[in-house]
């Protein structure tokens, strides 16, 4: 049973965000050529995961499993301006994405602040209460078919994620909704961009 909840916090990590989003994005993001698409992948792949993980790992020297406070800082800061920058190169290939990532630069930017105030939030329950928004908000713009289904299928997973990270008692209650209520509140940002 540990087995399967570290598999699946793995699996559901925020860092995933980019490829995750490309759910929520796909009418978008089908009408890329294949090129396209595929140096997208690459940029994602590179910038959001492996320049971070090594930033955090070696640099840094983080112990990504269970960071501390100081190191959340620093992991919310790096991850507001990767977020942010995503939202300008957006404006070059796929400006459907810059109201996303805008809304990912604020999450992070909400949970750094909270960790000024020495409060824990949870950085799984926000991104996917982010997703989870983030698709409400794609439907109420764009009433794209198929996207209630998807939409079900976010919520179950925000469900499945809060309950492995309350089960292997990474977070308590209060942390995990924290975080959820950010996520959400920072997919606003996708109606007003």
């Amino acid at each position: 049973m540990k087995g399967f909840l570290k598999v699946g916090a793995i699996v559901l990590h925020p860092i995933f965000l980019p490829l995750y989003s490309l759910l929520i994005y796909w009418p978008f993001v089908a009408g890329l050529d294949f090129w396209g698409a595929g140096v997208g992948l690459i940029w994602i792949g590179f910038v959001y995961l492996l320049l971070p993980l090594v930033y955090f790992k070696v640099v840094r020297h983080i112990h990504l499993a269970e960071p501390s406070l100081l190191d959340r800082r620093s992991i919310f800061r790096t991850y507001s301006l990767i977020n942010f920058g995503f939202a300008l190169v957006s404006v070059f290939l796929l400006t459907e994405y810059i109201s996303f990532y805008i809304g990912a630069g604020f999450l992070h930017l909400f949970l750094w602040f909270l960790v000024y105030l020495e409060l824990k939030a949870s950085w799984h329950a926000a991104v996917w209460g982010f997703l989870v928004g983030s698709a409400l908000m794609m439907l109420y713009k764009f009433h794209f078919v198929g996207m209630p289904l998807l939409l079900l299928v976010f919520v179950a997973l925000a469900a499945l994620i809060i309950a492995i990270r309350y089960v292997q008692k990474a977070h308590t209650p209060l942390e995990l909704a924290m975080g959820a209520a950010v996520g959400v509140i920072s997919s606003s940002f996708i109606l007003f961009f």
